[in-house]
């Protein structure tokens, strides 16, 4: 108990000079502030942000309407993996609804679902990421859902949405959703090219959207420095299917040579995919190294050149150094006028 009392005060301690020097009641707010006022299509409430960190690629391009259209399940049947075997895909969008349904009406567990994963979503206030997979059919479905008020609400989706807001110009994994089917268009197309060619796979994609889902308007103002408004409008609810990989192993840190293979071909690809070991496994009796996420990494925490890694290690520490310096390290003049992504870097 004594311990734990020396370690509050030595807490206190520490932060108390922080807590002291607030900022003055007084200090007139700056004008070329960014900042977004997001609302509903066709209502008037807006919900306002302003935040030195919002960039204009990172909120005004990446949702490309007319490739998201492009890539929409349809009626027309869709293949299974590995087999020759089609599945009339209206029976996946009945279920959706129904999914979509239990989840409104509070349910936690669903009928024809098993969740995958739920860090990233809000089970009472039903947004977030939630990843599940169908019951009875081989396809995996990841479920994003925003709303205006949760939009310009950076900061109460855990601490892994934060450290993205900073590192990638204000990007969440809504928009970051919307760049899943082109990179892994992108890429498989560069692994089909490479050494890997019959090595490496990546599954099949779709998006999905309810028939009466609502769109969010983006209205901004002095991103990335410029005074002119900009807007921009997607759906507050879609998924993007994928089909489910049987695996024989998920690839493990412990073994070099999974690190050795993970790390090359990421380098290869110029990290255009999260280098995450959970990103990637080995395919039951086909053996082929399956890269599951395809988001585009690049976006997602904001690189803004090309980089290689050596090792894992090496690869957290940049990614630590670059959250702290893109979180508090950046003088006005550089917040005012970011850089901007390469266009080596971007899907745009």
């Amino acid at each position: 108990m004594k311990h734990n009392k020396i370690q509050w005060a030595f807490f206190y301690v520490s932060v108390l000079p922080f807590l002291s020097c607030c900022r003055s009641i007084h200090r007139p707010i700056d004008r070329l502030m960014p900042e977004i006022k997001v609302k509903w299509v066709g209502d008037n409430r807006e919900h306002t942000l302003r935040k030195y960190h919002l960039e204009e690629y990172a909120l005004y391009q990446l949702f490309d309407k007319q490739h998201f259209e492009k890539n929409l399940l349809s009626a027309k049947p869709i293949s299974i993996r590995n087999t020759a075997t089609p599945i009339d895909s209206t029976f996946l969008t009945t279920l959706i609804n129904n999914l979509m349904e239990e989840i409104n009406n509070g349910k936690t567990f669903f009928s024809d679902f098993i969740i995958l994963q739920s860090k990233d979503w809000n089970f009472k206030k039903k947004k977030g990421l939630l990843i599940v997979k169908f019951n009875n059919y081989p396809f995996v479905v990841k479920l994003f859902v925003e709303t205006p008020e949760s939009f310009v609400s950076p900061f109460d989706k855990g601490l892994e949405p934060i450290f993205f807001f900073f590192m990638g110009g204000g990007v969440n994994r809504h928009l970051a959703g919307f760049t899943r089917i082109k990179n892994r268009d992108i890429i498989k197309q560069r692994l089909m090219q490479s050494k890997w060619a019959e090595t490496t796979d990546i599954p099949e994609k779709w998006y999905w959207v309810p028939d009466k889902t609502r769109w969010i308007q983006v209205k901004g103002k002095y991103i990335s420095g410029n005074p002119h408004e900009k807007t921009i409008q997607f759906p507050g609810t879609y998924c993007v299917i994928a089909q489910a990989i049987d695996a024989e192993r998920t690839l493990s840190l412990l073994n070099s040579e999974d690190k050795k293979l993970a790390l090359e071909i990421c380098n290869y690809l110029d990290i255009w995919i999260d280098p995450h070991m959970k990103n990637f496994m080995i395919e039951k009796d086909t053996h082929k190294f399956v890269i599951v996420d395809t988001e585009h990494f690049p976006t997602t925490v904001g690189l803004r050149e090309k980089i290689n890694f050596d090792s894992y290690s090496n690869w957290y520490l940049y990614l630590a150094g670059k959250c702290w310096n893109n979180a508090f390290m950046q003088t006005k003049r550089r917040r005012r006028n970011p850089l901007k992504p390469i266009p080596e870097m971007c899907l745009a």
